[in-house]
């Protein structure tokens, strides 16, 4: 039982700041971020022959600590034959993004990723031209774009 003569009260305060997520920058190689799959002969491309990899560093700052849990998606056209594949100038060619053996949705594929490293983290990607599986369809030669965004977003 306590003695309430002996009772003493001692004052306590607290404080911080509150802020909002900190900004992540994503950079990569060469900004914008460039990859180039040279010659691609149209009767190789199978989603595994030409993957170009490139990694992307992003950095939201020792403010957001480690263990973080994000997510990372990309933004851009899905092509017409593969939703999971982005769109290229050539009609029946796509480029599959992939991290970490996952393929990447344009505009539908978050996938978590966890900060680490006191608010810096890499991040390996793997694109590789696919084409359409239809054989009405008849890829020609010339060049090809495509164009698409990486985000990292908070949960």
């Amino acid at each position: 039982m306590l003695n309430a003569s002996l009772a003493q009260a001692v004052p306590v305060t607290f404080g911080g700041t509150l802020i909002g997520n900190p900004p992540c920058d994503i950079t990569g190689d060469d900004d914008p971020v460039s990859v180039e799959f040279g010659e691609v002969g149209i009767s190789r491309i199978d989603g595994v022959n030409y993957a170009q990899p490139f990694t992307l560093t992003v950095t939201c700052g020792a403010d957001l600590g480690n263990n973080v849990a994000l997510f990372m998606g990309y933004d851009g056209m899905n092509a017409d034959f593969d939703d999971r594949a982005l769109q290229t100038s050539r009609q029946g060619l796509g480029i599959l993004l992939s991290y970490d053996g996952t393929v990447i949705k344009p505009d539908n594929g978050d996938i978590p990723v966890t900060m680490s490293s006191h608010g810096v983290m890499t991040l390996p990607l793997v694109p590789v031209p696919v084409k359409d599986s239809n054989p009405a369809l008849v890829l020609f030669e010339g060049p090809f774009t495509a164009t698409g965004t990486v985000e990292i977003r908070y949960p």
